[in-house]
């Protein structure tokens, strides 16, 4: 999700599911001021939502931003050319197996008994 989604966002339903225990951290008081404004501007909005949004939209920056690398061969599968396909390897690849099994791990404490990870399959490394 791009930063430029969340206004849009924030003007529609949420179902967005929370974790079952509270995390606390204190702010930058300007990051908190911020925080607040988008609050006032968005007032059917809680600041877990706002908060959420804001650092799922980071997040989705930052993975953009992880190093990755051709890995080794995946397999004999091949990509439409007939071209040999590889696994993608590198901190993109470590932060997508990492969140996984911290998924997981969430979703079991909210009552999952088999959950199905959040990034499924292989993490295939593209040409180009």
């Amino acid at each position: 999700m791009k930063a430029t989604e969340l206004v849009s966002m924030w003007g529609s339903l949420d179902n967005t599911r929370l974790t079952s225990k509270q995390v606390s951290f204190r702010l930058p008081v300007h990051v908190a001021a911020k925080i607040a404004a988008l609050c006032d501007l968005y007032p059917t909005k809680t600041r877990t939502q706002i908060v959420g949004d804001l650092l799922s939209s980071a997040l989705g920056d930052v993975e953009k931003a992880l190093p990755a690398f051709k890995g080794e061969r995946w397999g004999s599968a091949t990509d439409d050319n007939g071209g040999p396909l590889f696994m993608t390897v590198g901190p993109m690849a470590d932060f997508r197996h990492r969140t996984n099994v911290h998924y997981v791990a969430f979703e079991k404490e909210l009552g999952m008994d088999e959950p199905a990870p959040f990034y499924p399959g292989d993490l295939i490394w593209e040409e180009g």
